[in-house]
């Protein structure tokens, strides 16, 4: 519910905080769980603050992306961040942070509207609040998000 509450308020201030000049401007993004805002700060540099959240969890950070290509209706795209994450399990509270690199695409399906695969990777580290185990490892991210 709560997703879809923070949706329609995006989409219904969309038209107001959006730039006319497709290089420079606002965007917001929609993925799995989760929303982001954008900032195009040229045709090939976009800064993105986004969150994602479940069920006893949150994730924040920033991510940049580089775009190889910006004039071509698929846009080939590069991209870091660090996120922090937070979450209840059954018997642990762990908090930590992912830093993540990926290689993906935009395909444009209207003027303002795209959807952006990519795939990566991430080094995540976290830390068990109540304990003193932590836990690091390398995995493999997969992501498909709608920008409108």
């Amino acid at each position: 519910m709560r997703i879809t509450v923070i949706i329609g308020i995006l989409l219904l201030l969309s038209s107001s905080i959006f730039a006319q000049d497709v290089s420079k401007g606002w965007e917001v993004g929609v993925s799995y769980s989760g929303l982001g805002v954008k900032y195009r700060m040229d045709e090939k540099n976009v800064v993105e603050i986004k969150t994602q959240f479940g069920k006893d969890s949150f994730v924040i950070g920033p991510m940049y992306y580089h775009s190889f290509n910006s004039e071509d209706r698929v846009i080939l795209l590069a991209a870091g961040g660090v996120d922090y994450i937070a979450f209840d399990g059954d018997s642990s509270k762990n908090s930590g942070w992912v830093i993540r690199t990926s290689v993906g695409s935009k395909s444009f399906v209207q003027p303002n509207l795209n959807i952006s695969p990519d795939i990566g990777m991430a080094f995540i580290y976290l830390k068990d609040k109540n304990t003193s185990l932590d836990e690091s490892r390398i995995d493999f991210v997969l992501n498909l998000g709608f920008t409108y």
